[in-house]
């Protein structure tokens, strides 16, 4: 992966649209986010510096997507590559890891601000997946496989987490037949609904031989890779990524403790909503919110829409090959968003060399609004919560898919009807959970931008934003009590 490396040439298969004609509407929308800039003028500064350099070195204006990336999300990424830098000297990590693909991004900005300071903390970047992590270690636990494959996500089906398990398309209908559940393989399910499936499967052994054969095959060369990386040598070091659930973390350190057991493996986060059961808390940490606190941040967030955007433009990690007396890994088709990305990636480089020139002796920002996640949350609000239609048109239609085999791509905000939107209130979806309404719920990774595209007026869509943030505090709420 080389750094700030421009690679849209050849990549045609993004489904985010990167050119727009700007209308009043989208020009009074980034003048709002520059309005809330005013706090930082020191940002600001080098935000409007980067219009203009951007204007000189391609000879055109910066596409509204890119300023609209610039102006809400580079900022909080910056943010959030300062808080990684401070963690790590404070906790005296010599290494950090920065994962594929969520941490590419944050990992260009921290490398830039790391060789500036001149510090000695070395910043890498690691090819990993869940998939390439998990299915290997699933050898070391072949009982607890089946409880992993069977969790929740957008549109899972019984075929979807099957093949989680690294099953090919013959090995799950084969499983799926000797269960019953040939007819219904690409039902819908809730969540209700996928743990009734895993109580099925959990003691399936034709599964479990499948996941066996699979898990058993990978793990050499999984922990192989990680061993030439490094990560079995010490624990001066740590993992950074997007975050969420700390599953891949989880699936890290059980590989690495196969080799060395005395090693744990710490982990930076943006921001995390739980942690794997029975794994030590203290060596999870997160910068905007965490499992028991951060409900307000927690219902502006998107954190589906946050991963398509800070993503890099390669394809998953799958598996791992030896060649040339080398661990590689082997990744699939690139990511569909790729020209988005790559066109963000250079935007963000001439943010960052003019951000690092004014840079302060402490940090590139100086400002407490920056540091302390207070400005990251209103941009959130603005940009995921409370979208208008130039977010929606510059990102809705980034392809999205939760699935652990990068699977089944959707668009971030989904085209749903407004019965769809509807079913989504927390009344509703209650009934339809329990059975006493009927009806399938269709998720969108980014519930916000679906209400916007259904085109209502300004007073139903702002009543459904209201509806969705209610939904959210509840379910958040319910996770911090339980934690």
């Amino acid at each position: 992966m080389n750094d700030f490396n421009e690679k849209g040439a050849g990549h045609n298969m993004c489904q985010a649209p990167l050119l727009h004609q700007e209308t009043e509407s989208d020009r009074a929308r980034i003048e709002e986010y520059r309005k809330v800039l005013e706090c930082v003028p020191n940002i600001l500064k080098c935000m409007d510096d980067s219009f203009d350099e951007y204007r000189k070195i391609k000879g055109k204006e910066m596409p509204l997507a890119t300023k609209l990336y610039l102006l809400a999300i580079a900022i909080p990424l910056v943010s959030y590559a300062e808080w990684v830098l401070k963690e790590a000297k404070r906790d005296g990590k010599e290494r950090l890891y920065f994962l594929s693909r969520d941490g590419y991004q944050i990992y260009l900005i921290a490398k830039k601000i790391a060789e500036k300071r001149k510090t000695d903390i070395e910043c890498r970047y690691l090819n990993v997946s869940r998939l390439s992590m998990r299915l290997p270690s699933y050898c070391l636990d072949i009982d607890k496989s089946v409880e992993s494959i069977c969790v929740g996500g957008i549109d899972v089906t019984p075929f979807k987490i099957l093949r989680r398990g690294g099953l090919s398309e013959k090995e799950c209908e084969e499983v799926l037949s000797e269960s019953g559940l040939s007819e219904g393989k690409a039902n819908i399910l809730n969540y209700n609904e996928v743990m009734g499936l895993r109580e099925k499967l959990k003691d399936n052994d034709k599964l479990k031989q499948f996941i066996l054969s699979h898990s058993k095959a990978a793990f050499d060369t999984a922990t192989g890779y990680l061993k030439q990386e490094g990560l079995c040598r010490d624990s001066k070091f740590a993992i950074v990524d997007s975050g969420w659930i700390g599953t891949l973390q989880e699936s890290i350190d059980i590989l690495v403790k196969s080799v060395n057991p005395d090693i744990n493996v710490t982990g930076y986060y943006f921001g995390l909503y739980d942690t794997p059961k029975g794994m030590d808390d203290e060596y999870y940490k997160a910068y905007y919110f965490m499992p028991k606190r951060g409900l307000k941040r927690k219902s502006t967030f998107s954190n589906s829409l946050f991963e398509a955007i800070v993503s890099s433009d390669e394809g998953m990690t799958l598996e791992y090959e030896q060649k040339d007396g080398n661990y590689v890994p082997k990744t699939g088709v690139s990511n569909p968003n790729a020209l988005t990305i790559d066109e963000n990636a250079g935007a963000l480089k001439i943010f960052i060399d003019l951000l690092i020139k004014t840079e302060s002796p402490k940090e590139v920002t100086g400002e407490s609004e920056l540091t302390d996640g207070s400005l990251c949350e209103t941009l959130f609000r603005m940009f995921m919560a409370e979208p208008t239609e130039t977010e929606v048109k510059c990102y809705g239609d980034m392809l999205f898919s939760d699935d652990v085999s990068d699977a089944a791509f959707k668009k971030a905000a989904a085209e749903l009807s407004w019965e769809d939107i509807k079913n989504q209130r927390f009344l509703n979806k209650f009934c339809i959970v329990t059975g006493i309404k009927k009806a399938v719920i269709h998720e969108s990774s980014w519930i916000e931008g679906s209400v916007v595209r259904a085109g209502k007026s300004h007073k139903e869509t702002k009543k459904e934003f209201k509806h969705i943030r209610n939904y959210k505090r509840f379910v958040f709420a319910r996770k911090q009590l339980l934690n």
